[in-house]
């Protein structure tokens, strides 16, 4: 029986190692240039919930939410200063990619971001996302 799971070509470039670096050099755009140019972002949170989850179409609006999400915190909109992040329990094939990112913010609090996405050309092309923050800190 031939197995489900297809092998990423080492050739190609890994998307979890560009958004690696990105994160870790804090590049907002080169995080967001793993993204196909008419890419989906579905984001599920306790501010968007699965009846509501909030749509992003287009690399230029998944930028400009990765900006939002990333530097500022969700609900009072003030600027948070990134300490670390990281990227843990990894799985890419050819066309598909499934990452946990954890960020950690330099007051103390932590965000974990659970991604499952679908790939065409070396490009995420729909990532559905949910999101855990730590709140009343």
């Amino acid at each position: 029986m031939e197995s489900a799971i297809r092998r990423r070509d080492s050739a190609e470039p890994s998307v979890v190692d560009e958004i690696r670096r990105a994160l870790e050099s804090r590049d907002i755009e080169a995080f967001a240039n793993v993204f196909a140019e008419d890419a989906v972002l579905e984001e599920i949170s306790s501010l968007t919930p699965p009846s509501h989850p909030r749509i992003v179409e287009g690399r230029e609006a998944i930028l400009k939410r990765l900006r939002a999400d990333i530097l500022h915190d969700p609900v009072g909109g003030w600027t948070r200063e990134i300490d670390k992040s990281e990227i843990v329990d990894v799985v890419e094939t050819a066309d598909r990619v499934a990452f946990t990112e954890i960020r950690t913010y330099a007051a103390g609090d932590k965000v974990l971001a659970q991604h499952v996405a679908h790939k065409r050309g070396g490009k995420i092309a729909r990532d559905r996302v949910v999101v855990a923050w730590d709140q009343g800190l």
